[in-house]
């Protein structure tokens, strides 16, 4: 396998050679890739003061980990990165994204999150990441009226999810934004539209799930026209004359229904299902007709049921694949749980304000984070040592370590860097100098 980290940075690199710089003439003393690395940098060593400490160690040593590492030339000051990346988009970051996806592809882990043989899960859920009184920009949605008038950013975070895989897969995210010359405030529902006509350059067959929200005709035709497919939570309250269809078809002919244990010794549970194919979504005959389902989790101790939920799809529904659509259908949780919430308290610290702008900073800034937390995922696949020293330490002491020896310590290369730490308590002490063959990145 390759060096990933190498070659991404490297990659980064020659993409941010392009990208939208509004100095003209000869004031461009620090390059346009020295700046977007800069910023990236920030957060995939989770450490806002990277940069300083870097600046701190060349100007003692003549050299530093931002070289090394992220092959920063010069190191731009914060407010010139932010002044500079203000007028770059997040859609300048989609080939970052592509590129990770491709390294999952190539060793086949993308490939293990594949479900029902052919589908590739990715959770729908909106998030807000800013929210102030004062602080905005052109992008933000705005709520309120005079002292009550509140700016906020809020995204889509699409992501890939497995019920058996603890690991989840961000993708490219959907800004919910003000556009311009438009009085209509912005929505998760537009923001899923726009979002479902960008396809990754992998062309994967997306299972799209989401919770209430999603589960309207509009939305499920616009999905079953982009030749994806779904699984969403419908509730009774939201649906009440699907539902009213349901129970007449209930009294009348009946509904399949399944049963299944799941679990093992003590912790086993039953799960109960009923499902109706060709529902109209509205309960008029001319609507979207669409397969539903709901499940009943019981306890086969207390015989209490401990969860209800209901769902539909255009996939059919038989009681070879009921089990399957449920379980895909409840995972839809982890795209909250396992992603916005550990981007938000787990050290990416989604919602602090790094540098907002006027422009597009602050949505450039959210998705470098992102990007990070993807990159952070795809290494504890496929880098070892990285792997191995995540193994050893909590998320947050892993980072802090990285930051404290970077701080400190000079190393050429990634690699020397995760090998240091990778290494076992009762390990032989590793000179760095032993390591010196590695290659420095820069060259």
């Amino acid at each position: 396998m390759q060096n990933i980290f190498n070659d991404f940075i490297k990659f980064f690199r020659n993409k941010a050679k392009a990208f939208p710089d509004k100095r003209v003439g000869d004031n461009t003393h620090y390059s346009m890739e020295d700046i977007t690395l800069s910023a990236f940098s920030v957060f995939y060593m989770q450490s806002p003061s990277f940069l300083q400490f870097q600046k701190n160690m060349e100007e003692k040593e003549g050299k530093s980990n931002a070289q090394s590492l992220f092959g920063l030339e010069k190191i731009p000051s914060d407010n010139h990165i932010r002044d500079i990346l203000d007028n770059v988009t997040s859609e300048h970051l989609k080939p970052m994204y592509d590129k990770q996806l491709s390294y999952l592809k190539e060793a086949k882990i993308l490939d293990s999150y594949k479900y029902m043989g052919r589908y590739y899960p990715v959770a729908l859920d909106g998030t807000q990441y800013h929210s102030s009184k004062k602080i905005h920009c052109k992008q933000c949605l705005i709520r309120g009226e005079d002292k009550e008038r509140r700016y906020s950013h809020q995204v889509v975070t699409p992501t890939i999810v497995s019920p058996v895989k603890s690991e989840v897969i961000p993708l490219v995210p959907e800004f919910i934004r003000n556009e311009d010359g438009s009085e209509k405030q912005d929505c998760e529902i537009n923001a899923s539209k726009r979002w479902l006509k960008k396809r990754s350059s992998l062309a994967l067959a997306r299972l799209l799930l989401g919770d209430d929200l999603y589960a309207h005709e509009p939305f499920c035709k616009e999905v079953i026209e982009s030749g994806d497919s779904f699984v969403f939570v419908a509730k009774e309250s939201s649906h009440q004359k699907m539902y009213e269809f349901i129970k007449y078809i209930e009294k009348t002919v009946g509904l399949e229904t399944k049963d299944k244990t799941v679990g093992k010794a003590h912790n086993k549970e039953i799960w109960k299902y009923r499902f109706l194919n060709k529902v109209p979504i509205n309960g008029s005959k001319d609507s979207l007709e669409v397969n539903w389902l709901d499940i009943e989790v019981y306890n086969t101790k207390s015989k209490k049921r401990t969860h209800y939920n209901a769902f539909i799809t255009e996939i059919e529904i038989t009681t070879n694949n009921v089990h399957d659509i449920a379980l895909i259908g409840r995972t839809r949780w982890k795209v909250e749980n396992e992603n916005n919430n550990t981007l938000k308290t787990k050290g990416y610290h989604l919602e602090h304000n790094f540098g907002h702008g006027t422009e597009n900073l602050s949505e450039l800034l959210a998705s470098m984070n992102i990007l990070a937390f993807l990159f952070h995922t795809v290494l504890g696949f496929l880098d070892e040592n990285y792997a191995k020293a995540r193994a050893k330490r909590t998320r947050e002491r892993f980072f802090n370590d990285i930051e404290t020896l970077t701080t400190h310590i000079y190393f050429f290369s990634w690699e020397i860097l995760m090998a240091f730490m990778a290494r076992g308590r009762d390990s032989p002490m590793i000179a760095i100098s032993d390591l010196m063959d590695i290659s420095e990145l820069t060259k």
